[in-house]
């Protein structure tokens, strides 16, 4: 397109040059038609060079002008090349719209396809449906006809049936009147061989009655010996029975007694025997137990209220927790008392750090009351603490000092 527009300024600037020389040629031709060319030769030349200078100016002036034509048009051409990329962004965009409309319109088309057939599925549906329904009224049709039949005919067997039974109603009318004449007769004979056959069956009624007591009397009394003897065995062997349970309750109190018992004179003697070796003026030691039994004991520190022993005052009572006065090897001991069926398991830690755990599982079901006990030995700083903290299981049991937390220094 900018050829074609470079082409048709090029021809038209040149048709203006031909012009041009055509005016002058014409002019000039007209100037030097004079007859006397000697004489006037100096106003020819001066005619012909005013006539060029006019026509170079105008020429000039025309040449300016088709510039300004140019720009104008090359700036024409520039907002013309701006719409046509314009256009063609619009174009490519409309393009673009057009293909996703004809994706659009070919779903379309297969759903309008599905739902026509669809359609025509329901439609050949309702047609078999219709013919079903009419089929179906066809055969009550015929149903009501051979019903109708058979009613005609049953009904007429009916009339007849009634006329046999109205002629044997007759004839039972005529019996009757006959019975109730011989009736009284009937019923004072039948009434006296009543009398005679119940009159028999309430002395045989009598007799077995009389039979029947005496062998029930027998029968309860046999049955009050045996259950008294029942009773009485059974009273005796509960009885044992509850001896022998308290006797092995006993028992194993007195075990957890005497272990709980062995395990402070071991205590005790451990801390004899090591303030006699080290001969220190520094003792640190504690024991405690817990007040009362629970069941709903399941997380958080177990707390020993109960103070036992409490040399250096390292252990408080109110929260459970050991601090350690002076650095130096400790021993801590600890025995839990799992409640009745109930499984406990307990950490003995440090700094919440575990060290050692302990459990009493009752896993069986004359297991119960059982004891988990467990000893470490550790190293800890001044101001280190030490308690006993949950793991798992619920419950301890109190019936004295079973459950305990104890410790003591051995060596600084």
């Amino acid at each position: 397109m900018k050829k074609a527009l470079r082409f048709t300024l090029l021809f038209a600037f040149l048709i203006q040059i031909n012009g041009l020389s055509i005016f002058t040629d014409s002019n000039s031709s007209s100037l030097l038609d004079i007859s006397d060319p000697d004489s006037k030769n100096t106003d020819v030349f001066r005619q012909l060079l005013n006539q060029e200078t006019i026509i170079r100016m105008s020429l000039v002036k025309n040449v300016h002008a088709l510039m300004k034509d140019m720009l104008d048009l090359k700036k024409s051409m520039e907002t013309l090349e701006t719409s046509q990329q314009k256009t063609d962004v619009d174009v490519a965009t409309l393009k673009q719209k057009v293909d996703k409309l004809k994706r659009d319109n070919q779903i379309l088309e297969l759903e309008n396809r599905r739902y026509e057939e669809t359609f025509r599925a329901v439609t050949e549906n309702f047609t078999k449906v219709d013919e079903y329904i009419q089929q179906v009224l066809e055969k009550l049709e015929e149903k009501r006809e051979r019903f109708e039949t058979n009613t005609s005919v049953v009904l007429a067997d009916l009339k007849m049936e009634v006329r046999y039974l109205s002629v044997t109603l007759l004839d039972l009318n005529k019996h009757t009147l006959e019975i109730d004449k011989k009736f009284p007769e009937m019923m004072q004979e039948k009434y006296e061989q009543l009398s005679l056959r119940l009159n028999t069956s309430v002395e045989n009624l009598g007799n077995d009655i009389m039979t029947t007591n005496k062998t029930m009397l027998k029968s309860v009394s046999d049955l009050e010996n045996s259950q008294n003897i029942m009773q009485n065995s059974i009273s005796v062997n509960i009885s044992k029975t509850l001896e022998e349970i308290m006797a092995e309750v006993k028992q194993s109190k007195n075990e957890q007694l005497q272990l709980s018992s062995a395990v402070s004179s071991l205590e005790v003697f451990r801390m004899n025997v090591t303030n006699n070796i080290l001969g220190k003026s520094k003792k640190v030691a504690f024991s405690a137990s817990v007040s009362s039994s629970s069941t709903s004991w399941i997380s958080g520190t177990l707390v020993f209220p109960s103070v036992i022993t409490n040399e250096g005052n390292g252990y408080n009572p109110s929260n459970g927790i050991f601090t350690a006065p002076i650095a130096g090897m400790y021993v801590f001991f600890l025995n839990v008392q799992s409640y009745y069926r109930e499984t406990i398991y307990v950490d003995i830690v440090l700094n919440g750090s575990t060290r050692v755990r302990t459990m009493a599982v009752s896993n069986k079901s004359d297991d119960y009351y059982e004891a988990g006990p467990n000893l470490v030995v550790l190293t800890i700083q001044k101001g280190d603490a030490v308690w006993i903290k949950h793991y798992s299981g619920s419950g301890y049991y109190h019936d004295g000092p079973i459950t305990t937390f104890s410790g003591f220094l051995i060596h600084m």
